[in-house]
């Protein structure tokens, strides 16, 4: 891990910017200390009265000639150097996937064209066209594997099969071909810690110890009173162990019962993912999401785990642990980030690199930051071409200082050359829209797109979605209650949302007919229409794409940051006002450096017409603007 900033994400400029020196100054003092000082003024006569030796003008003429010809020595390096100099990258230089737009598409929940109230191949093929619409270049789409669906498609029987609830392999090829057409890129959910209860490979290791599968899945004996292995606890509450006669061993599940752990100490497993992972790319697939990359590897001796001393409810974990809470009683030392892991991910990104055209990877985990680190890999071996930032999306408290916060801790602790990402929203967790507010969801967007890195946004968040209220005779999940962020898509003010002819798998908000791709697309005001004028200025802009940034200003009310790049003139300042009340910012301390400001785009409107004022930058609650200007100081590559 780097132990200093890397010039492109440093929080102060790393080029001289004009506000060095006498930066505690007022322009009009400078001014007047320069206006103080007494120049003396010298008379020069027109003539020398002395005569001039014929020595000295040969001299004088010599001279001259060899400072001509030192001059022109001088420019001619010049212009070499700068024919010379590799220019600064342009946005069409980086990798794709440090420029996209990644969006997340449930395809549970996008589009029915089958009858049945759930989403399809064949739906998502036929909304394509929106992706294009919106802007966005990459879609990431959760698991559409064979699978019992009993926990939504992450319990998987066969990686190389489609689930016929989503259509056919041939209905998945065309979809790929269709995005491919319009230059969109498709990412698979790879699932690697664990298989569905019903694949043939755990089928076969249960029923049978002297399989060559038999060793495929994390089986272990029953301690000494004839009960679990050890303290471990699922994700989803109660013991991490299920007890099978077949074997009369215990099984290891960091998830559900139904979702048996694979064994990744055994050679065989690792291969077969790697062919599983081969089979998709073959197929043209732009890369995958890795799904609970943390659980891995666990201890091989099933030590016991060490107790959490700062947990403290529900405070009968030590006696029932079936609440799914009682799973951070525990610090998991034995059971996540276990170091043999990083090479599981290497070879994975091995394999990614040994196709010709770029493939991509970036990985699921919910950890301290330090830790989430480490899945870049280090100079020597790269694994995730990033790690989620999963930062912004678990934040409680929104002010300008605790996004600030966020921001920099992830810039400032990056490995050296690495690329930064960001996440709002996705189908594990509440939407922004409920837990930040309306208001506050736009302004958020406007971060989201703007800040240094790559994006990803979950479906919905670009028409303001709502979590929708899902009663129990109608709830899918049954372990976490994530039915509410999961529900279908709104594409029109028609039944059920435009998503299905019949009742869909999940209901749709009575909101539906104010927020949806149809209304909104008509309004001018609207967050869909202010999510395409974002991402159509990030993808023109290399101040967006690349990862140049400062902080300029932050507040529990305000946060304001600066992207510039040195392929173009153009300079941007980002203003959010986080607090309900008109706060009113001033920015003039930027003016040496940020010239011709003008409004390119706010969260609400009439303000783009407006004249900006350095000074007097006043703001809605809630809102945020764009502030483009023409920056006068040096600025490096990033």
């Amino acid at each position: 891990m780097a132990s200093e900033k890397t010039p492109a994400i440093n929080n102060e400029r790393e080029e001289d910017d004009d506000l060095g020196g006498d930066a505690d100054l007022d322009p009009g003092d400078t001014a007047n200390l320069l206006e103080d000082e007494e120049e003396e003024e010298l008379e020069y006569p027109g003539t020398d009265p002395r005569p001039e030796k014929k020595a000295y003008k040969i001299a004088r003429i010599v001279l001259g000639i060899g400072t001509f010809v030192i001059l022109f020595g001088f420019l001619a390096a010049a212009i070499t150097l700068i024919a010379v100099s590799p220019p600064c990258k342009g946005q069409s230089d980086l990798a794709w996937w440090k420029t996209t737009v990644i969006y997340q598409c449930y395809p549970l929940s996008f589009q029915d064209t089958s009858g049945n109230g759930k989403g399809d191949l064949k739906g998502i093929e036929k909304r394509v066209q929106y992706f294009s619409d919106i802007g966005v270049d990459t879609v990431w789409l959760n698991p559409i594997f064979k699978s019992p669906q009993k926990d939504n498609g992450y319990d998987i029987s066969d990686f190389m099969a489609i689930d016929p609830l989503f259509g056919t392999m041939n209905d998945f090829k065309s979809l790929l071909q269709e995005l491919h057409s319009r230059g969109i890129h498709l990412l698979m959910d790879f699932v690697p810690n664990h298989t569905s209860d019903e694949h043939p490979w755990f089928v076969e290791s249960r029923n049978n110890k002297t399989s060559s599968k038999k060793d495929w899945y994390v089986w272990a004996d029953p301690n000494e009173f004839g009960g679990p292995p050890s303290n471990w606890i699922s994700v989803f509450g109660g013991s991490a162990w299920t007890f099978d006669s077949n074997r009369e061993q215990y099984y290891l599940h960091q998830f559900s019962e139904f979702q048996p752990d694979l064994n990744y100490s055994n050679p065989d497993v690792c291969s077969a993912m790697v062919n599983i992972l081969k089979f998709w790319l073959d197929l043209g697939v732009d890369g995958f999401r890795m799904d609970a990359v943390i659980f891995l590897l666990e201890d091989s001796r099933f030590r016991n785990e060490t107790t959490d001393p700062s947990y403290s409810e529900p405070n009968n974990c030590t006696t029932n642990i079936t609440d799914p809470a009682c799973y951070h009683s525990l610090l998991h030392n034995e059971t996540t980030n276990l170091h043999d892991i990083h090479a599981i991910f290497r070879q994975w990104r091995a394999t990614l690199d040994s196709y010709e055209n770029t493939r991509f990877m970036v990985g699921e985990a919910y950890d301290p930051l330090n830790l989430v680190m480490t899945y870049y890999g280090d100079s020597n071996s790269s694994e995730f071409h990033f790690p989620f930032n999963f930062f912004l999306l678990e934040n409680k408290n929104w002010t300008g200082s605790d996004v600030s916060r966020i921001v920099s801790d992830w810039l400032d602790n990056m490995p050296e050359g690495a690329w930064p990402n960001w996440v709002l929203g996705n189908h594990d967790n509440q939407r922004i829209a409920n837990k930040a507010g309306l208001y506050l969801a736009r302004a958020l967007n406007v971060l989201l797109l703007t800040l240094p890195g790559t994006p990803t946004t979950y479906y919905g968040e670009e028409i303001l979605m709502t979590d929708v209220y899902v009663p129990p005779n109608k709830t899918h999940d049954k372990y976490q209650g994530r039915d509410s962020e999961r529900t279908p898509m709104q594409w029109n003010t028609s039944a059920n949302a435009g998503f299905s002819t019949v009742d869909p798998w999940l209901p749709v908000p009575s909101n539906y007919t104010t927020y949806n791709v149809d209304v909104e697309s008509k309004s001018s005001n609207s967050m869909l229409n202010l999510y395409m004028d974002l991402v159509k200025m990030r993808s023109s802009n290399p101040a967006f794409q690349h990862i140049n940034y400062t902080n300029v200003l932050n507040t529990t009310e305000i946060y304001v940051y600066h992207r510039y790049h040195k392929s173009s003139s153009n300079e941007f300042i980002v203003v959010v006002n986080f607090s309900e009340d008109k706060m009113t910012v001033n920015l003039n301390s930027t003016s040496d450096w940020f010239k011709d400001p003008e409004y390119e785009l706010s969260t609400l409107p009439g303000k783009k017409e407006a004249t900006v004022d350095l000074s007097s930058i006043v703001l809605e609650g809630g809102e945020a603007v764009i502030i483009k200007g023409t920056g006068t100081s040096n600025k490096s590559c990033g």
